[in-house]
């Protein structure tokens, strides 16, 4: 029956896909001045959530402003079906708002899929290129090892914000119960968690509550605030979640082999051995599960971007820590990803006739009017301006039943779902839009900032294929080991070295080689 149904899925895609392809030509061909003021995109199809871009206010508003016309078609389950959409005889003019992996953004550029950019942006996009001045790693981050540029990011010049910056968030309400301060290092929070799931915080008389909780598979958002309080947050955040930090001589270390994750271990075997992390830490709990918990007051501490992902019930009842230091009380550092937050926001494609149209298009999105067009909107229809000089959007969308959120979202597209071609705004402007309190800590991140803060680092096809076997097999190992080693399953004195001698099998010399490469191209940029 699975197998009827994705022919018949199959054979309508294609059949789209055909028509799309027909109406592509024909329009190209025709040659007037209606096709030469339109542009085709390929667009995710978040409808369930947002309306049809054609009508979105946002896009009518542009089109007015710009007398370009766009012809959207926008997909749903991006994932399952771009191969499919590649593989059409005409493309759209580009793809917005999609994900491709900087290896994919390598393979289908030296195919001749996806047209480069470099030489046209600082003409064509001079937005951009300005952000690219002010802040190289765009660039860096941007270019293939074969020299070209194949997208245009999705980026956000405040750490604090678009999702960039990693904190935890404890329990504000159980602090002020048990007249606790907010831990800055490794060993106050071990002492508030204790507190926290023996002196019932929240007064039901039942030892019901935990202390860091999370639901099932998400113990890693525990792991990268410990590992940058052990000092492995020299690069950032996406490096660490990519298993690297640069040490002192400037070289390139895999995390997982170096004798401070034993350190790192050794104090989440602690923590789960007291019962200061959830015993459902690796399994047994979902998202849904957890959310209904921590609106019945059972969470003391999460890790995220943002308080929200613990469900409206609970949100508002944490405060953020985004410094935690080491047991000696130092090593803290902002856990914040690069600028570039995505490296494949806005792809011109092969069957693009004109693409200085397609970048000035897109670059108004790179300026600060744009910014703030895509986010807020016009003054007095989707926004007014307050007695501080502060965006606050309108009733209409602070009063939506989803949420202010999702109440932009209905006229404005830059406000839900991330990677789209923009210039993002401040984190502060953002919630003070949707009638939110912005943030406030305890020790200034700013003052903490990394040594440096890498994006993703390109690979060439070579690099690629090797990449990926050993890293696939790398990360299903050390999965399995943090398990084992923090749980008290292997030991960390006894079974270190046996562990040690499994990465090398596995091939960890040669991922750190390969890596080596990357980043010694990424300083030469």
């Amino acid at each position: 029956m699975m197998e009827k149904s994705m022919k018949i899925l199959s054979t309508a895609v294609m059949i789209v896909a055909s028509a799309f392809a027909l109406a592509g030509c024909g329009s190209r061909q025709s040659g007037n001045k209606e096709d030469k003021n339109t542009i085709t995109l390929i667009a995710p199809d978040h409808s369930d959530v947002h309306p049809k871009n054609k009508d979105l206010w946002m896009w009518k508003q542009y089109q007015k402003k710009t007398g370009i016309k766009v012809n959207w078609e926008q997909v749903k389950d991006w994932d399952q079906k771009k191969q499919l959409i590649l593989s059409r005889k005409d493309l759209p003019d580009a793809f917005y708002q999609t994900m491709w992996s900087n290896d994919e953004l390598v393979k289908y550029g030296q195919q001749g899929l996806f047209q480069p950019l470099e030489k046209l942006i600082p003409k064509y996009a001079p937005n951009l290129y300005k952000l690219m001045q002010k802040d190289p790693s765009l660039k860096k981050g941007l270019t293939t090892p074969d020299g070209h540029i194949y997208a245009l990011p999705y980026t956000s010049d405040d750490p604090l914000g678009g999702g960039r910056h990693f904190k935890f968030y404890i329990n504000k309400k159980w602090l002020t119960k048990l007249n606790l301060k907010a831990p800055t290092n490794t060993t106050e929070l071990e002492n508030v968690l204790q507190q926290f799931v023996t002196k019932d915080p929240n007064g039901n008389g039942k030892a019901d509550e935990q202390g860091f909780y999370m639901d099932s598979g998400q113990f890693g958002a525990l792991e990268l605030m410990i590992k940058a309080a052990f000092g492995f947050n020299t690069a950032g955040r996406t490096a660490m979640e990519n298993n690297y930090y640069i040490d002192n001589s400037n070289t390139l270390q895999y995390i997982f082999s170096d004798p401070k994750m034993k350190q790192v271990w050794q104090y989440e075997n602690e923590l789960y051995k007291k019962g200061l992390v959830a015993k459902t830490a690796f399994a047994g709990v979902d998202y849904d599960k957890w959310v209904a918990d921590a609106a019945k007051d059972t969470v003391g501490c999460f890790a995220w971007v943002g308080p929200d992902f613990i469900g409206p019930d609970a949100q508002d009842d944490y405060e953020p820590i985004a410094i935690l230091n080491g047991p000696d009380g130092k090593n803290g550092s902002m856990v914040t990803q690069s600028s570039l937050m995505g490296s494949s926001a806005f792809v011109v494609t092969k069957d693009a006739k004109d693409p200085k149209t397609l970048l000035k298009w897109v670059d108004y999105y790179y300026s600060q009017a744009g910014s703030i067009f895509g986010f807020f909107g016009k003054k007095g229809v989707t926004y007014n301006v307050n007695d501080k000089g502060e965006k606050v959007y309108v009733d209409k969308i602070l009063n939506y039943a989803k949420g202010p959120q999702l109440g932009a979202y209905q006229y404005l597209d830059n406000v839900y779902a991330g990677f789209f071609p923009y210039l993002e705004v401040s984190e502060k402007e953002k919630q003070i839009a949707y009638g939110r309190q912005p943030e406030t800590f305890g020790i200034d991140p700013l003052k903490h900032m990394p040594k440096q803060i890498l994006p993703t680092l390109m690979a060439t096809a070579d690099e690629s294929a090797q990449l990926s076997t050993i890293s696939t097999d790398l990360d299903n190992y050390v999965a399995q080991a943090r398990v084992k080693f923090v749980t008290g399953k292997w030991n960390l004195d006894s079974d270190w070295d046996n562990y040690q001698s499994q990465l090398k099998k596995i091939g960890v010399d040669q991922w750190v080689k390969i890596r080596r490469a990357q980043y010694k191209r990424y300083e030469k940029e």
